[in-house]
């Protein structure tokens, strides 16, 4: 079973690279009804099938001087959008110059609009701010840990100069009394007559 996948309109808005206005006035034009949805919060809702259909009209835009009205009624020649879209962006042009001319009512609509672009800029910036204090962190973190590792190199050089150092005096001490042990060695003879001092000698000869 298929899951419907729903984009806000501050992200789709990002992705096609036009203003949140600007989308808004192409959801009217090119988008079925069913296709876009609003929150309880104001904010348009956008189905795979509509970001496919606003991703035409932003290619179509980019590539010649055709204006929406042209490019509604392309598609609508091939079949892309029905004709009911042309009436119902129609509609909503006569309401927003109703809406232009009624005074007070155009102006609260005009705030209400500026309200929701800022609370979904809010939104944005929150986000990205979040991002960033995780990203410092985590840069913080690592430069903890390796000035911990430079440390721990530093403690081991150390240990392995005072380590070689004390090997080389215990070498130097062994070889000394290595040859302290060969001055002092008795040497004994084969010759049973050597075993005897000079006084021994001296001794039988007055007997």
């Amino acid at each position: 079973m298929d899951v419907q996948v729903w984009m806000a309109s501050k992200e789709v808005a990002d992705r096609l690279d036009v203003h949140v206005r600007t989308l808004r006035n192409w959801l009217e034009m090119f988008v079925p009804a069913q296709e876009r949805l609003k929150n309880p919060q104001g904010h348009y809702l956008i189905s795979e099938a509509g970001f496919a259909l606003l991703s035409e009209v932003k290619q179509r835009k980019d590539e010649g001087n055709h204006s929406l009205r042209e490019i509604q009624r392309q598609m609508i020649e091939e079949g892309k959008i029905t004709e009911c879209m042309a009436t119902e962006s129609e509609v909503a042009a006569a309401d927003g110059q109703a809406l232009s001319v009624s005074g007070p009512n155009a102006l609260s609509h005009s705030v209400q609009e500026m309200e929701m672009t800022v609370s979904e800029a809010i939104v944005q910036f929150q986000q990205e701010l979040a991002q960033l204090s995780t990203m410092n962190q985590l840069q913080s973190t690592i430069l903890q840990k390796m000035a911990d590792i430079e440390e721990m190199q530093e403690s081991l050089r150390l240990e392995m100069r005072r380590v070689t150092f004390e090997m080389d005096l215990m070498q130097q001490r062994l070889t000394r009394r290595k040859e302290r042990l060969d001055r002092h060695q008795p040497r004994w003879s084969l010759n049973p007559f050597r075993w005897f001092t000079r006084s021994d000698r001296n001794l039988t000869a007055g007997q």
